[in-house]
This record gives structure tokens, C-alpha cells and sequence, in this order.
């Protein structure tokens, strides 16, 4: 259980490293290698560091902290959003999170700021919170309570509601038709055309449509309606980790969210031992998200020790932000 646990947790910082110098770009499958690498000179991620991640992760680390220390709750939640966004940490932040801040900031409503977008900018914060909730009654308010601090659309709460079912589903069981199952279920009671879509990409991944071919029919924006559907087709398409996570980081668009979503897929699926080692060992606060990951399976587990420095990178000079980036680089 605890390979699983950190395999959901590290699959998926480690799937939005790899799709970091992706985003926004355009696909491109033709020679694709999995490695990571820096974005090109004037894309939005061009000072981050081959191996560092996005502001998915961001948030991962944001909520996970808060819920290992439990010390969960939508304010506290809220106040470290904006005070990330003050000091202006953010990686190339998803523009609803934006927004919703530069309300908070403005008005003083920490909880009321969320805007009704489509954005799959809040979906990462499902895999801190599969892993913490045993209990999915509990788990499914609390979560999208938590989203809807910065995306208030339907589409968006069931979609994160529905990826944490699929993910606790299988770490608990190994079984793909039921984790399949409970995803699809989330959404048709909580926002249908999402479960459309959902089944329209598992239908094309059926017919032996290239891959792209089916991204042109899928979509590969930052819309979660694209997102969650083109990331159920990947994982339906390829079983071997390594050639889920190429793929998924050659598809542009929305890439480092989509690759996020099949990192944790594929850690939750076979563990943390079924990963790229050799990227594991280069991956940002690596030694964080593992302890949390123990954390998350014993609460009595001792303090979350602070990360450590890795070669080409640099604590924050900004340490009154426990939750930032926390390198920046040279």
C-alpha cells in the first residue's frame, strides 16, 4: 500500500515535470524520448529547471501539507494560495487560479472568490485527497469544497471528484474496470456531458484510432472537457508506464496536467518501483513528497523533513513561504 501511495503521489509531480516544457506547445510524437527537459527561451516555464514542476504541483504540495499536518480546512487552503500569489510564486499559474486570487486580494473574501470555469487547473488536488480520505463520503465534500475555492464549474468538481475516486479505487483494489467505473459514475451524477466525452475517448480508443488522429478528435486544451477524457484514452491505450507518460507529455496543449493525471494513474496502478528510477532520483522535493506519502499512511509518522538541495538549484529567497516553489533557478 505505501508503494502505491508513493507511486500515486510521485507519478504524478513526476508526470508534471515531464510535461512542464510542454505545455502549450503542439504535439509532437515523431522522435519523442521520456527524459526531462527545459522549455524553449521565452515559453511561460523557461526558467524552471529540467525536472522541476508546474503550479499543479504547486497545489499538490499546498493541500498536502495542510492535510498531513491536518490542518485542513477552506481558509487556511485559501490563505496559502494567496499568499503564494502575492509573492508572486506561482509557476505560469492556471488563469482561474489567478483570477480567483486577484479576487481574494481585492475583496478579502478568502472563500467566495472562485470563478465558474471549465479549467482543469484544481484536478491535481484529487491525488492528495485519494490518499488521505479513506472514508468517500467524507472525502467527496471536502474535495470539492477545495476546488471550489478557485473554480466554482460543475465540470471541474466532478472532474476531481471523480479522478481521487478512480484513484483510491485502484490502490485499493487493482482493478482498472472499477476504478473506470467509479470515475465515469462521478461524473454522470455530477455533470453528464463530462461523462460523455469521457465515454466518446474511450469509444475512439476502442476503434485503433492513432493516437493522432485522436487527439485532433479529443482535444488537447487546458479545458477539462479535453484534459480528463484525452488522459482516460492514454491510459486505456498504453499499460507500460514509461511509454504512458512519453506520450502523454508529447501532446502538447495541456500537457503537464494531462501527464500529471497519468503519472498518478500509473503510480497508483503499479507503484512507485514502477517509475523511472533514474527521473525519480532528479525530481524536485522528492524526499518531500515521499515523506508525505508515509505521512499519509501513519499520521504518527514524525515531521515532514525539510527538502534538500539538488545540483543547478537553490532554496527560495523567499522562506516565509513554506508552500512556494521552494527553488529558483541559477
Amino acid at each position: 500500500m505505501l508503494d502505491k501511495y508513493k507511486g500515486c503521489l510521485l507519478g504524478a509531480v513526476l508526470g508534471d515535470a515531464l510535461g512542464m516544457p510542454s505545455e502549450t506547445t503542439v504535439s509532437r510524437f515523431i522522435g519523442a524520448t521520456l527524459g526531462f527537459k527545459r522549455a524553449y527561451k521565452g515559453h511561460p516555464n523557461h526558467d524552471l529547471l529540467p525536472g522541476q514542476y508546474t503550479d499543479d504541483s504547486q497545489l499538490i504540495l499546498i493541500a498536502s501539507r495542510l492535510l498531513a499536518e491536518a490542518n485542513w480546512g477552506p481558509e487556511p487552503y485559501a490563505k496559502e494560495l494567496l499568499r503564494t500569489y502575492t509573492l508572486n510564486k506561482f509557476r505560469y499559474p492556471d488563469g482561474t487560479i489567478y483570477a480567483a486570487c486577484k479576487r481574494m486580494k481585492n475583496t478579502g473574501d478568502l472563500t467566495g472568490s472562485g470563478v465558474s470555469s471549465d479549467s482543469a487547473g484544481c484536478v491535481s488536488l484529487a491525488v492528495p485527497f485519494a490518499l488521505v480520505y479513506k472514508d468517500r463520503r467524507e472525502m467527496a465534500p471536502k474535495l470539492l469544497e477545495a476546488c471550489n475555492i478557485t473554480h466554482t464549474h460543475t465540470g471541474t468538481g466532478a472532474a476531481a471528484i471523480g479522478v481521487a475516486l478512480m484513484l483510491n479505487t485502484l490502490i485499493e483494489t487493482g482493478n482498472t474496470d472499477d476504478a473506470y467505473l467509479a470515475l465515469l459514475t462521478a461524473a454522470q451524477n455530477m455533470n453528464p456531458d463530462l461523462a460523455s466525452r469521457i465515454n466518446n475517448a474511450v469509444r475512439i480508443e476502442r476503434t485503433g484510432m492513432q493516437i493522432t488522429d485522436a487527439l485532433a478528435a479529443i482535444g488537447n486544451s487546458s479545458s477539462i472537457y479535453h484534459t480528463l477524457p484525452l488522459a482516460i484514452f492514454l491510459c486505456k491505450r498504453y499499460s507500460v508506464p514509461e511509454e504512458l507518460l512519453t506520450s502523454a507529455a508529447a501532446c502538447g496543449g495541456n500537457a503537464d496536467t494531462l501527464t500529471l493525471l497519468c503519472g498518478a494513474f500509473s503510480g497508483a496502478r503499479y507503484g512507485i518501483s514502477s517509475l523511472p528510477q533514474e527521473l525519480l532520483a532528479k525530481l524536485e522535493r522528492r524526499g518531500e513528497f515521499e515523506a508525505l506519502a508515509e505521512k499519509f499512511i501513519d499520521p504518527k509518522k514524525p515531521e515532514i523533513p525539510a527538502a534538500a538541495e539538488t545540483p543547478n538549484q537553490k532554496p527560495s529567497k523567499s522562506p516565509e513561504s513554506i508552500y512556494d516553489a521552494g527553488w529558483e533557478p541559477e
